[in-house]
């Protein structure tokens, strides 16, 4: 169940990602400069493979694709914080632009930081079951000794 939410709230945040980079690179901020359609396609495209590669791998059951997934959403959560610190400082649009984008930019960094909460609670649940297991196997092994001996 958390392994499905995971996935699901990391194609999310990729889209949470990539809309607020596309509006971040629109004429609707007013940065003063033009960004290429090339630059922001290429963009686009990495960030898909860095979020979709770690997601595949861990829906295949690989585990460290969810640590590879937490590493990519808080290095792009930065890259958002930077927005917020750009549009407050380089952004020539209206006071009530800045606030929206910026205040956007801070929920998409608060959403980021719930799916890496739910990524703790995930590796929390395996770290149990693996104990779990394993103290299963131990009381098995010293039942099994138990009846051998007696």
């Amino acid at each position: 169940m958390l392994k499905q939410r995971l996935i699901t709230l990391g194609i999310v945040s990729w889209v949470l990602f990539t809309v607020m980079n596309l509006v971040m690179s629109s004429g609707f901020v007013v940065l003063g400069h033009s960004i290429q359609v090339s630059a922001m396609i290429w963009s686009v495209v990495v960030s898909l493979i860095l979020y979709a590669l770690p997601m595949i791998w861990g829906a295949l059951g690989h585990n460290s694709g969810y640590y590879i997934l937490a590493v990519v959403i808080v290095i792009y959560s930065f890259g958002l914080f930077n927005g917020i610190v750009t549009v407050l400082t380089a952004s020539h649009a209206a006071l009530g632009i800045k606030a929206i984008i910026s205040l956007l930019n801070l929920l998409i960094i608060v959403f980021n930081g719930y799916w890496l909460v739910l990524a703790m609670r995930y590796r929390h649940w395996l770290d149990n079951k693996r104990d779990n297991d394993k103290l299963q196997r131990i009381k098995q092994q010293q039942e099994n000794q138990k009846n051998n001996r007696g």
